[in-house]
């Protein structure tokens, strides 16, 4: 369907093209009986004489009132109207000579006059210019109707016919060419194609790259139809005499666009190699850097002082100060640098920049300073503040906590600077962290059983090192209970809240086994009517609540 349509848009040009020829013709026949003034364009300042699209000679000096265009301007009309005559004969073309001026006149006719001006801007003689112009109106008239007679019309006008048949079958070629790669794009799909993604992220699969090689081919196509388009209606227009100014027109309209931006580019090359020289430097430097990092990471390379830890970040702070440089220097060569507008987008970012940046920059050195300090690392179960859980992300920014609720909190690097750290792995992996709990017992229960109940208690506990073996320390005797506090080694901080739970439930299961009461703090002494304050499966097979003593 689009190939018809693009056929019949053809023979829709080409009969436009005729219709232009016709107009064309009756034009001519209208400009001989308008005075030759009437047509002057008045803002053209070209002095090319160009009255069939490529110009013969050109005039450089005014006279009178009248321009050097205006004067090419006059040539172009007198030249036309010679050119169309039915009666022309070339021996009638000769050269007028007087004082004040040479002509080349045709019959009675002045076609153009050449004066001391002219042969002084050419830098030659009046003469020698005369006779130069004499030649080449001579030429251009014969070429002109050589080309507009009927038989070279007849030829052209085949030539033409071929011109558009060839373009249809090109057309055709291209599309049955383009609808076989594209059905080859998506038998190779899982061949060519590769996944691009980025982490767990599959922002590039392979019927997203299909699509956009599809559109990427459409888009090609068009831009071969439309060359092949404008090459064919310019070469068809240049066959025909009467649209030969109109594809010269088209033609530089294509050209200089074209050749200003090759000339740009070629003024614009030297930029463009040090730009690239300066990114291949930048380059190479960002991945020494990345190498060295790598090579402290894996402990390969070991500087003094210099943790291991300290190496992405480094090479981070490295990479920006590398790049920023790299910006700064480039930033002269780059096109239009030097304009205003320019100026005034980077006036404007810095301005940006720097109401914005200030709580900003205040959490990077912060983050800067937590890093180097190391007080923390991915992993850890650390307390800041009132939120307690693991280090599940570090940034120059902020820094990210998991709770054991599977809460996400995000810490701004500033407020962590602030407030104390508290750091449960650190030396965990070595020394082991010292977890401790405490319990209050009633005066009436030994000490010694206590203490030998608490560690029977942590040594059952999961996760709980047997060595070094755990220890009870008597914290305060308060007024009804002495404050028992239990502590024990281990190595898995990360799993802190379960350990205090088993550690809890072994405590109660040793104490109720040994018939021993964990007393409340407000727990009353007075035992009349009241049951033990012991699990029923615990207590003795004898055991009766005691009743209400009477004293009398």
């Amino acid at each position: 369907m689009k190939q018809k349509s693009l056929i019949y848009f053809m023979l829709c040009i080409s009969l436009l093209g005729n219709w232009v020829t016709s107009y064309a013709a009756n034009d001519m026949v209208l400009r001989k009986s308008l005075p030759l003034l009437d047509s002057l364009p008045v803002q053209d300042i070209s002095g090319e004489v160009a009255p069939f699209g490529t110009p013969i000679y050109k005039i450089y000096a005014g006279v009178g009132p009248f321009s050097p265009a205006q004067r090419a301007r006059l040539n172009e009309q007198q030249i036309k109207l010679i050119a169309e005559s039915p009666f022309y004969h070339s021996d009638s073309v000769r050269v007028f000579r007087s004082e004040l001026a040479n002509a080349v006149m045709y019959k009675e006719s002045i076609i153009t006059s050449v004066f001391d001006e002219d042969a002084k801007a050419e830098g030659s003689t009046r003469e020698a210019v005369t006779r130069q112009r004499e030649v080449k109106i001579i030429a251009a008239i014969h070429l002109h109707r050589k080309l507009t007679n009927i038989e070279e019309i007849v030829k052209n006008g085949g030539f033409s016919f071929g011109i558009l048949v060839l373009f249809i079958l090109l057309i055709t070629l291209i599309n049955r060419l383009f609808r076989i790669l594209s059905r080859k794009m998506a038998d190779w799909q899982d061949r060519i194609m590769k996944l691009l993604h980025l982490k767990e992220f599959e922002f590039f699969n392979r019927d997203r790259q299909l699509a956009a090689l599809l559109i990427v081919l459409k888009i090609v196509r068009w831009i071969i139809y439309l060359l092949f388009v404008v090459v064919t209606l310019l070469t068809i227009f240049y066959l025909l005499p009467w649209t030969k100014e109109i594809s010269i027109i088209i033609l530089n309209a294509v050209i200089n666009p074209l050749k200003n931006i090759l000339l740009s580019f070629w003024g614009y090359l030297p930029n463009l190699v040090t730009i690239v020289v300066i990114l291949f430097v930048t380059r190479l430097i960002i991945r020494l850097f990345k190498f060295l990092k790598s090579e402290v990471e894996k402990g390969t390379l070991k500087i003094p002082g210099f943790y291991a830890d300290w190496a992405l970040p480094t090479f981070n702070i490295f990479r920006v100060l590398i790049i920023l440089f790299t910006i700064v220097a480039i930033w002269p060569y780059l096109p239009g640098s030097g304009s205003q507008v320019f100026q005034g987008v980077s006036v404007f970012f810095g301005l940006m920049f720097s109401l914005t940046s200030a709580s900003a920059l205040s959490n990077f050195i912060a983050g800067l300073t937590i890093t180097y300090t190391r007080a923390f690392k991915l992993g850890d179960r650390v307390k800041i503040g009132e939120v307690t859980g693991d280090i599940i992300e570090k940034s120059m920014l902020v820094t990210k906590i998991k709770t054991i609720k599977n809460e996400e909190i995000t810490v701004p690097n500033t407020k962590i600077m602030n407030s104390e750290v508290i750091n449960y792995s650190t030396c965990a992996p070595e020394m082991g962290l010292i977890m401790h709990t405490t319990v209050t017992i009633g005066y009436d229960a030994p000490w010694r059983q206590v203490h030998q109940l608490l560690i029977d208690a942590a040594l059952n506990t999961p996760l709980i090192l047997k060595k070094p073996i755990p220890f009870v320390l008597q914290t305060a005797l308060n007024d009804f209970y002495i404050s028992y506090q239990i502590n024990a080694y281990t190595r898995s901080p990360n799993e802190m809240a379960v350990i205090f739970s088993d550690l809890h439930q072994n405590i109660q299961d040793s104490f109720n086994k040994a018939g021993v009461e964990i007393m409340s703090p407000h727990y009353k002494s007075i035992r009349d009517g009241n049951t033990i304050a012991i699990p029923e499966e615990y207590r003795p097979k004898d055991y009766e609540v005691p009743g209400f003593r009477v004293d009398k």
